[in-house]
């Protein structure tokens, strides 16, 4: 009975969100700022590929959601395959409570729009345990779309490639141009370089990459407490590329 009455209380509380939204007290979503670092670690889900649907409504316990298809192209993190759909917070466009009575606003800046046929890099964080809802580490931080021969997230990749040291006997010159981004687009080939040989090779997880402001050898004290089991391995469809393309 005590489950039941959470559940209905957390459903009551996620609806006064939506309402609260569409009185106008939340406009935007601060977000705090996040690294490549941030997003490797923090992703139990990193995958490529194209969207193929976009759709919103509201869920049955009064939830305003936008739901994401996305035809894998390759799974550089985790064991999704395929084409993957999820959910995220908020309305693509307002419309009226069921009673007719309110108006629900999109979601707020912050919270990554998608439009179909754009080649994605997502770093899903981890679905929310009784919504089931999902989105981006650092909501726009963590969708990164392809375009010619560039790559960058909804923020202009601003402050994401800062903060960020590699191992001098593992960078190149590629990278450090990346490094050496503090906003804009940076070449989609040197960023697919980057994100593979730092995944396959666990960098995050043994300090060859790190936060400056951490240092290398403190960068992940937890990474000590756990054995490293070799790297993962990609999944890729035949032909595909990092940024979808096929």
């Amino acid at each position: 009975m005590r489950g039941i009455l959470k559940y209905r209380l957390l459903a009551t509380s996620l609806a006064f969100i939506g309402l609260a939204l569409a009185a106008g007290d939340a406009h935007a979503v601060s977000l705090a700022p996040v690294n490549l670092v941030d997003l490797i670690r923090q992703s139990p889900t990193i995958i490529s590929g194209q969207v193929t649907t976009v759709t919103d409504g509201i869920s049955d316990i009064g939830m305003p959601y936008t739901e994401v298809t996305v035809d894998i192209a390759e799974t550089l993190k985790g064991t999704e395959s395929g084409t993957y759909t999820f959910r995220q917070y908020g309305l693509i466009t307002p419309r009226l409570t069921a009673d007719g009575t309110k108006k629900i606003l999109p979601a707020p800046d912050g919270i990554p729009r998608y439009k179909v046929g754009e080649d994605v890099l997502l770093f899903l964080g981890q679905p929310a345990s009784i919504t089931g809802l999902r989105a981006p580490v650092g909501l726009g931080n963590g969708k990164f779309t392809f375009g010619p021969g560039r790559v960058e997230n909804e923020l202009s990749n601003n402050g994401v490639f800062q903060n960020l040291s590699i191992a001098s006997s593992v960078e190149t010159t590629n990278d450090k141009r990346i490094l050496s981004t503090s906003t804009g687009a940076v070449n989609d080939t040197d960023l697919r370089s980057l994100m593979h040989r730092a995944l396959d090779g666990r960098w995050v997880e043994t300090c060859v990459m790190w936060k400056t402001s951490e240092g290398p050898t403190n960068c992940l004290p937890m990474s000590r407490k756990q054995p490293v089991l070799g790297p993962p391995k990609s999944t890729l469809k035949q032909g595909a590329t990092l940024s979808g393309t096929k």
